[in-house]
């Protein structure tokens, strides 16, 4: 008899530290998956890739761009996809311009501000590494493309708020829905200025739009 309620102590004590300790258990599990969850949202972002590979703009075509926009001496220039930041940089040099390179790429970025120092026109002429789907563009009169014709009309509803009268010029790719003021054909000799880089036949092509543009047709 004394064995039997001996044994039954030891049970209930068994018993009784069990629910005790389980909630701690319990506790414990869920914690889990919350500290997991706060580290994932402090995690940083992967970082966004590039939408197109870098292929310089050849400078006989940097020249012709910078023709086409009639740039005075209070535009500004955004170059979106400023890769090298050969197009800031000219437009600096041979307009004494203020102008703004975006590169989602920090090699480009980096490459960009190592010309802007060697050319001395860093006082203006700022390189900011960003995406440029996500800008405010309407500080900039003249924008620069050379981008894909599906990211040039990706960025339509952004360079829509730009004021009147900005001019928009992108290299090789128009935007479709509307309709360019001008078009130009620019012929480069292969490898003829320097580029590792330059399209076999040496054909370009120069697009230019004036804010607002006008619509352009759907062929039939």
């Amino acid at each position: 008899m004394k064995s039997t309620l001996f044994s039954s102590l030891i049970l209930l004590a068994a018993s009784a530290a069990h629910s005790q300790t389980s909630p701690a258990a319990s506790d414990a599990g869920r914690s889990a998956p919350v500290a997991a969850e706060a580290a994932a949202a402090t995690a940083p972002a992967p970082e966004k890739k590039p939408d197109v590979i870098f292929v310089p703009t050849p400078q006989a075509v940097v020249d012709e761009m910078l023709r086409m926009a009639e740039i005075g001496p209070k535009d500004v220039i955004y170059d979106l996809g400023c890769g090298d930041g050969r197009i800031v940089v000219t437009a600096a040099q041979r307009y004494g311009v203020k102008a703004v390179g975006y590169d989602i790429d920090p090699v480009r970025v980096q490459e960009a501000r190592e010309k802007v120092r060697a050319a001395g026109v860093g006082h203006l002429v700022r390189i900011e590494q960003a995406d440029v789907f996500t800008l405010d563009l309407t500080g900039a009169s003249v924008i620069t493309l050379y981008l894909l014709p599906q990211l040039n009309v990706r960025l339509m509803p952004q360079l829509a708020r730009l004021r009147t009268g900005s001019r928009i010029l992108s290299h090789n790719f128009d935007m479709r829905g509307a309709k360019p003021v001008e078009v130009r054909h620019v012929t480069v000799e292969p490898g003829g200025d320097g580029d590792f880089f330059v399209d076999e036949d040496g054909n370009h092509t120069v697009y230019k739009w004036v804010v607002p543009w006008e619509p352009e047709q759907a062929a039939p």
